[in-house]
């Protein structure tokens, strides 16, 4: 998680969605090596900086506004 690099959990490889291509609304747990031991179940709209993309998704296009 140290790359600093930012994307939705729909596009990330750690997400565990039977899905080839998951939407923002569903669910699946994480997978990521140092995330998964807290068995984390997420939506396709979260993100993180542990993020990396998953096979046949976009990139994403813009990283995401600082909260108000």
């Amino acid at each position: 998680m140290a790359d600093q690099k930012w994307g939705h959990c729909k596009q990330c490889k750690y997400f565990a969605s039977p899905a080839r291509l998951p939407l923002e609304d569903e669910e699946a747990p994480c997978l990521h090596p140092v995330l998964s031991k807290y068995r984390l179940t997420v939506f396709g709209a979260n993100g993180c900086t542990g993020w990396d993309l998953r096979a046949g998704a976009e990139p994403p296009r813009e990283r995401p506004s600082a909260p108000a």
